[in-house]
């Protein structure tokens, strides 16, 4: 069955036989259970699979239902996430399983509105579930299918703009309403991820390709229009790696970014001068051990410049420290840039 939106077809038999052939046999993809892809959309966003397939075989081994992650202790539950970044997502899946315990019997709900409603699901995630699990024509649309669509359709608006995600998403729900959901959705990221690639897509073996604008204009590799982001901002930091009689002085962070993780003392400064004065403000004293390191680390929108030394606390604490006991310091949820300087 063909099915045309913007004047051009799409091949949605041709799409689900290619997709039944040539994907992947990932876990996620072995299972109708709604909490499992539910675990694994989470995971994916904005990491890619094969960083994603440990964490997300040892999440569903400790946390196997709504009701364990519900009830998982939260700073338990940041440790078996760590190394995965936007850990901000974890906690949000938390808070949802938590209301799905308690308003839904612990049973995730089939209805689209209700998963919506849920902390941390969006469009997409909730789109993905329940074309998934439940096999309703939901459209589930993220940077792969934005990729594909926009080539199929020589859909030239900037798809960093979410006026024009919308309107893919809407002619993507007039597809996915004339095909099986769970294959259509599920072939759709496939092809964006081993064919309709970003750079050097393979069209000589896409299913999409005789009704492909893009193919046929020779512009697939000019799509989709991307504007330029935002420059990432950098942040000169002194780090200190710093010791205590009994273990090893850190905080847990309460900023937005990193939350609820543990972190080496940090100030935004570009000299261990300045934060040595700033301690001595507050009555405490560290005496520097050795030269200093540097590291560098990148997110998506900030890059930390890390100037790392190693410390003892002589004297004073700071309210926002404490003191984490050398046998409990790979228990804890860290940082990974803060993880990876410990010598």
């Amino acid at each position: 069955m063909r099915c045309q939106g913007n004047q051009t077809l799409i091949d949605i038999r041709a799409l689900e036989r290619w997709y039944q052939a040539h994907h992947r046999d990932l876990p996620f993809r072995q299972t109708k259970d709604p909490y499992h892809i539910w675990v694994s959309e989470i995971m994916l966003q904005q990491t890619q699979v094969e960083t994603v397939l440990p964490f997300f075989e040892r999440f569903i081994k400790t946390y196997p239902d709504i009701k364990t992650l519900a009830e998982a202790d939260a700073e338990s539950l940041q440790r078996h996430v760590e190394g995965l970044g936007y850990y901000r997502r974890f906690r949000l899946m938390q808070e949802a399983a938590k209301i799905i315990l308690v308003d839904h019997d612990g049973v995730f709900p089939d209805d689209h509105d209700k998963v919506l409603a849920l902390p941390g699901i969006g469009r997409y995630t909730a789109g993905a579930i329940m074309s998934i699990a439940f096999g309703k024509p939901y459209s589930a649309v993220d940077g792969n299918v934005i990729r594909v669509l926009s080539r199929v359709l020589l859909d030239e608006q900037d798809m960093r703009n979410s006026a024009n995600v919308k309107r893919l998403d809407a002619i993507n729900q007039t597809f996915i309403e004339k095909a099986d959901p769970a294959i259509y959705t599920q072939a759709l990221m496939e092809l964006g991820a081993l064919v309709c690639r970003p750079r050097q897509p393979r069209c000589d073996i896409c299913p999409l390709q005789k009704n492909c604008l893009a193919y046929q204009a020779g512009r697939q590799e000019t799509l989709p229009y991307l504007s330029k982001k935002e420059p990432q901002t950098v942040h000169a930091c002194i780090t200190l790696v710093l010791t205590h009689p009994k273990g090893y002085v850190l905080r847990k962070r309460s900023e937005e970014l990193l939350k609820g993780m543990y972190e080496w003392p940090q100030f935004e400064a570009e000299s261990i001068h300045t934060v040595l004065d700033h301690l001595e403000q507050l009555d405490i004293q560290i005496e520097i051990v050795g030269e200093p390191r540097r590291y560098r680390h990148v997110f998506t929108h900030r890059i930390w410049e890390m100037t790392v030394y190693q410390a003892r606390l002589i004297s004073g604490m700071h309210p926002e420290w404490q003191v984490i006991d050398a046998d409990e310091f790979n228990d804890i949820p860290m940082a990974v840039a803060h993880r990876k300087i410990k010598k």
